[in-house]
């Protein structure tokens, strides 16, 4: 993983590349007339960066939350979601705990929405199933929801998973973590395959830090690049990358 001082400006880089936030937009515009959330009144989100993607689901969701508590393990994230939360929502009650999600003991109250997105490359397969686990039997309220985004179509060119693979680690493919969902109860409300266009061109050295940090074997960044380009001649993908955007709710 970057350092604390540099995340942000790591994976702001590699968002830099593709046009992810204007695709999660309107695709968390469609649910807001597909889901009813008025019933949630308390949300955890686990690793939300500076919660950006977090905050405009709950405004276009969830607008009735109002208590919410993030688990970010970094610092400097941490620090800026703490002032977005005020500037943002400045009515929610929140809490931004600094914690490795895997160790946090979980809230002394049970929450109707917990928010998974883009995290869950982080979290190993069976730390990933005690955590669902947890979520279901101990964290989430009765009839709660469980929001999850994460890549799908692990072997489309363009994903960053197939810069993985290459390099001999294996993300986790999307119907293992929904499998794993549904095995610990969890009943999947809807699903959207959210596509987006990505440019390998001109990467830096921030977008080269962020493929790194999900590498689990040493690799250099030179070493990066050349894979990249190996993957990637013409610095873009011939089809569009997909992520998944679903909804499951605790019966």
């Amino acid at each position: 993983m970057a350092t604390s001082g540099s995340y942000m400006k790591v994976y702001s880089e590699f968002r830099s590349h593709d046009n992810y936030n204007e695709v999660f937009l309107e695709t968390i515009s469609k649910l807001g007339s597909e889901l009813d959330l008025a019933s949630v009144k308390s949300c955890l989100t686990i690793g939300p960066g500076d919660g950006e993607r977090e905050l405009q689901f709950i405004k276009q969701c969830a607008a009735n939350t109002s208590k919410l508590i993030a688990v970010e393990i970094d610092h400097k994230s941490a620090e800026r979601l703490r002032t977005r939360l005020s500037e943002s929502l400045p009515g929610v009650e929140s809490q931004v705990i600094e914690a490795n999600i895997e160790r946090w003991k979980g809230p002394d109250c049970q929450v109707d929405l917990v928010m998974m997105m883009l995290v869950l490359y982080y979290v190993r397969a069976n730390e990933r199933k005690e955590l669902f686990k947890k979520m279901y039997e101990q964290w989430l309220a009765l009839g709660g929801h469980v929001v999850v985004v994460s890549s799908c179509r692990t072997k489309c060119p363009g994903n960053i998973s197939e810069i993985c693979d290459f390099l001999g680690t294996p993300l986790m493919a999307w119907e293992d973590i929904e499998a794993e969902l549904l095995e610990v109860g969890f009943i999947k409300q809807c699903a959207h395959e959210m596509q987006c266009l990505r440019d390998f061109s001109n990467i830096d050295e921030y977008f080269l830090r962020f493929a790194q940090c999900l590498i689990d074997q040493p690799v250099t960044l030179d070493e990066l690049r050349v894979r990249i380009k190996e993957l990637f001649p013409e610095g873009k993908t011939d089809q569009d990358v997909f992520y998944m955007f679903a909804v499951f709710q605790r019966a």
